[in-house]
């Protein structure tokens, strides 16, 4: 290393964990690592031992205006993000609802060009005020209402390509969750009964199948007040979208949370080989919701941070009360993340006369979330052994002394160094990194990190006013 000396590098507490680091099988829950994906900070899953450093949380930027706001008569006072957002080519498509009691709630399309201009399609498929001149695509039959729909994508289903699923209730059909499916996401064909009965109305549903072949849902059980006493994350799955299994518990509030909060709901994604989950957190005083970060390894078992601080929070008047967002993953558009928010200056117990809702964008580079901050002291990460894929080492730092200054501002250094299993230093294989964006590491020459393919190595990093977000195999 080129910052600290090798004898104080190897003094550290490291040098006592050599080689009992876990087997080319180690896995956190049951989805084994894929290094050619982005290895996140967001647990101790690569950390053996680190000093002087600290895991922070990277909350999303909303940006100062909203995207779409309610400006169609049949959008009255409210649009609201229950609902998806895709690109698909050239489109940006929005799906989104309107909530307007005691008029029916409606499911509408507006389309894009770049995210953050939208526009409402005349698609002519409903009438509303006389007129079928609207952007429509979902209209409850009388007496009866949806909630909380959810379009999937699945391009490799020729004759279906877009699903949907829906909480519905009326008078003429049972309570629970409705399926449509569509070959242009415009037109839908509604299955006339329920897929579950035993769920609330909060639904959201993985827009891709997970890592074991199905489509997960995460949703409200209908005897969560008796069982949990609050609201809280259910999960269930299905191989073909119409046979659903019983939800089952993954996700209730904890002694880290207010004792007075529920878990509203939670989209989640994938994200390389994890899963990640836009968990809505619900105070009841303050009567606020915000998004907070949740994230799996496996789909199954779902973890929060210890510091329960807002990932999209309220801001601005029109997000003060409510905040929540599509069903589907952020979009990457270069190297950020636009996430899509419905965002409410009404909170869940005073809708009236505050019920304004809009669609909002909050964005965050990709693969911050979390990240292993040093001070001025240097601080040291060393990593679990891990089986070297091949490629070279892509790491996604920031040697900006402080977080909220200009990239170019620098101030800190980075330094990383290759180990065998057993923390012995590979010859030729330490090298600085003070880079400020995602970037390969460059070593010595002629030193090639895919020359160790297959070899079991350990990643030994040196920071001092720097942060590392993330590394993988390029």
């Amino acid at each position: 290393m080129t910052s600290i000396s090798r004898r104080a590098f190897f003094a550290s507490p490291s040098a006592a964990f050599a080689g009992i680091g876990q087997h080319e099988s180690f896995q956190a829950g049951r989805a084994l690592k894929d290094l050619r994906q982005p290895q996140l900070f967001l647990d101790d899953t690569w950390i053996e031992d680190t000093y002087r450093l600290e895991r922070v949380w990277e909350p999303a930027e909303l940006f100062p205006e909203p995207v779409l706001r309610p400006e169609a008569p049949w959008e009255g006072r409210q649009v609201v993000l229950y609902g998806s957002a895709f690109r698909l080519g050239s489109e940006w498509r929005l799906y989104y609802m309107t909530f307007n009691s005691p008029a029916p709630s409606l499911l509408c399309m507006a389309t894009s060009g770049d995210g953050v201009h939208w526009q409402r399609p005349n698609l002519g498929l409903f009438e509303f005020g006389g007129s079928r001149n609207n952007n429509i695509v979902m209209m409850p039959a009388p007496g009866e209402s949806h909630d909380g729909p959810t379009v999937c994508h699945d391009p490799q289903d020729s004759q279906s390509p877009f699903k949907m699923i829906y909480y519905g209730s009326g008078a003429n059909r049972p309570r629970g969750e409705y399926v449509a499916f569509s070959k242009d996401g415009i037109v839908w064909q509604h299955r006339s009964q329920p897929v579950m009965t035993d769920t609330g109305d909060r639904t959201n549903v993985m827009s891709v199948r997970d890592h074991e072949g199905n489509y997960v849902a995460y949703l409200r059980h209908r005897d969560m007040m008796r069982a949990v006493r609050a609201r809280a994350i259910y999960r269930s799955q299905s191989k073909d979208f119409l046979h659903w299994s019983t939800p089952q518990l993954v996700l209730r509030q904890d002694l880290l949370d207010d004792p007075n909060t529920e878990l509203y709901g939670m989209p989640a994604f994938r994200y390389g080989d994890l899963y990640l989950g836009m968990l809505e957190r619900w105070y009841d005083n303050p009567d606020v919701i915000e998004v907070q970060l949740a994230w799996s390894h496996d789909n199954h078992i779902w973890h929060r941070p210890a510091r329960r601080s807002a990932f999209i929070g309220p801001k601005y008047p029109w997000n003060q009360a409510w905040n929540t967002c599509a069903s589907t993953p952020p979009i990457l558009q270069g190297n950020t993340l636009y996430f899509y928010v419905g965002a409410r200056s009404g909170a869940h117990g005073r809708e009236a006369p505050h019920s304004y809702g809009v669609v909002a964008l909050a964005t965050i580079l990709a693969d911050c979330f979390a990240a292993l901050q040093a001070d001025f002291k240097e601080g040291l990460l060393v990593t679990r052994p891990m089986t070297w894929p091949g490629g070279e080492l892509l790491l996604n730092s920031t040697t900006t002394r402080y977080p909220k200054a200009h990239p170019s501002s620098g101030g800190g250094s980075l330094s990383i160094e290759i180990r065998n299993e057993d923390n012995t230093p590979i010859p030729g294989f330490s090298a600085t990194h003070n880079a400020t964006r995602p970037q390969q590491v460059a070593w010595p020459n002629p030193a090639k990190l895919d020359t160790l393919k297959g070899r079991r190595i350990r990643l030994a990093i040196a920071m001092r006013d720097a942060r590392l977000y993330s590394f993988k195999a390029t």
